[in-house]
């Protein structure tokens, strides 16, 4: 009888981890509700949207500010409007890109970490603002370290 309680309950958890996108019941009351993933935001540049996305799902992330961690290197970002939002972000990988500006680099309260080398196109003077704002280390493309 011992043997057949913990296959029981062996399958039961690995038949529930399976389905971890759905909601269980008993008795018509929620006994585990998946977490729904910050979807409102707005980002132009496909390319930069569907780094976020997987990121989102990566870190669970729930709200804006719980996205801490971006590593988007060689993604063909040219773009990083809506970034901003993200205020939680602390450590930002976008180097191997086509960026040309970084503005919304510079409305994140908490920069940590930020590679933006290989961007050829970059605008220095912003990844030179960004450089004041950068609590640890910032990596600019070669032609803004001259």
């Amino acid at each position: 009888m011992k043997n057949h309680l913990q296959t029981f309950l062996i399958l039961t958890v690995f038949m529930l981890t399976g389905c971890e996108g759905y909601i269980f019941t008993l008795n018509k009351h929620p006994v585990f509700d998946p977490p729904i993933l910050f979807a409102s935001y707005n980002i132009p540049d496909p390319a930069l949207k569907s780094c976020i996305d997987q990121a989102i799902f990566d870190q669970q992330v729930t709200s804006a500010n719980q996205l801490t961690h971006l590593n988007c290197s060689n993604g063909g970002i040219a773009e990083l409007k809506g970034l901003e939002i993200f205020t939680g972000l602390t450590h930002i990988n976008l180097n191997q890109n086509n960026l040309v500006e970084i503005k919304p680099l510079l409305f994140l309260p908490h920069p940590t970490v930020v590679d933006l080398e290989n961007n050829d196109q970059l605008f220095c003077a912003d990844g030179q603002l960004l450089a004041k704002q950068v609590s640890d280390s910032i990596k600019l493309p070669t032609h803004c370290k001259k």
